[in-house]
């Protein structure tokens, strides 16, 4: 419970000093960090801004020391349009020696990945659904997994 606690502390630090972030869903619903295979998360941002240029990443929160180099994703986008696009991600999580590749501080580890740099979002909303696809009937030892949006246009 404390790890969570801290975790929790330090994504709020994080978002603060993120002065670039428009849009972050993280969801942290995992009974016992367990995923199970038919669990999608699905989360929805609404764009309101027809000059948008944003970067679309995936967040992973994982228990330091995991056990796997990597995880199979998929990232459904779902158009205010209709159009739905399918991102397989193969989610390294370690380097070739075995070295941690995100962000980690005590037994916590939070992994980001680019989905879509330069991204030009459509005005209304998007859904977003991850799909994990790993071989069993869960991935253990998650923390948690979201969506995260950036305007581009402020770091340039």
């Amino acid at each position: 419970m404390k790890s969570k606690f801290i975790f929790v502390c330090m994504l709020c630090l994080f978002q603060l000093c993120n002065t670039n972030e428009i849009y972050n869903s993280f969801d942290r619903d995992f009974e016992d960090n367990r995923w199970a295979i038919t669990n999608e998360r699905v989360s929805e941002y609404t764009n309101t801004n027809r000059d948008a240029k944003v970067l679309l990443k995936l967040h992973f929160g994982h228990i330091y020391g995991y056990q796997f180099e990597s995880i199979p994703l998929e990232v459904v986008i779902i158009s205010p349009s209709g159009k739905t696009e399918i991102i397989p991600v193969d989610l390294k999580l370690k380097d070739a020696a075995g070295k941690e590749l995100g962000d980690c501080s005590g037994d916590i580890c939070d992994v980001y990945f680019q989905i879509k740099p330069n991204f030009k979002p459509e005005i209304g909303k998007y859904t977003f659904r991850i799909k994990n696809n790993f071989n069993g009937p869960y991935l253990p030892n998650v923390l948690g997994i979201g969506i995260s949006i950036e305007d581009q246009k402020k770091k340039e």
